[in-house]
């Protein structure tokens, strides 16, 4: 299958970006530990009724070892497909898979900027400094730490 160009896929106009669920989860803090903190966002295909389609986003911040807090937002994400393809035979898991980073900016919208808000909103209410978290679809934006071998 091509990849299909996003912007021929769905319709010009507004897209519809809901709130499912988001949840913060402090945890215990152990002494003398530096913790690394981690940002993974994910996006999957959820369902197709007619012309409109459903994205499911997920952004999840947590820490290497765990400790500190654990965030995960979830927005459902709803486009409107252009009418050449309403009634054709779209994988839209592949359609994901074949995505760039700015491809999955483009698919849903604001939904990376309404979760980087909400994180910071929970964190200062926690701690009462905001946690900032990127406003955009970033995929995994920590790696792990490098592993140092034994000799």
């Amino acid at each position: 299958m091509e990849k299909i160009e996003l912007t021929k896929l769905f319709k010009d106009g507004p897209m519809q970006v809901t709130l499912r669920r988001a949840t913060f989860d402090k945890l215990q803090l152990k002494p003398a530990v530096n913790y690394r903190g981690k940002t993974q966002d994910e996006v999957f295909f959820q369902k197709q009724e007619g012309a409109n389609v459903e994205f499911e986003v997920v952004r999840r911040m947590d820490f290497d070892p765990e400790g500190v807090f654990e965030i995960t937002v979830v927005y459902t994400v709803r486009r409107t497909l252009a009418d050449e393809y309403v009634n054709a035979d779209v994988d839209f898991r592949e359609v994901l898979h074949k995505c760039e980073l700015k491809d999955f900016n483009f698919l849903c919208g604001n939904a990376f900027s309404l979760m980087s808000l909400i994180i910071s909103q929970f964190t200062q209410a926690s701690n009462g400094i905001p946690m900032v978290s990127p406003p955009v679809y970033c995929g995994i934006a920590a790696k792990p730490a490098p592993v140092e071998e034994n000799k």
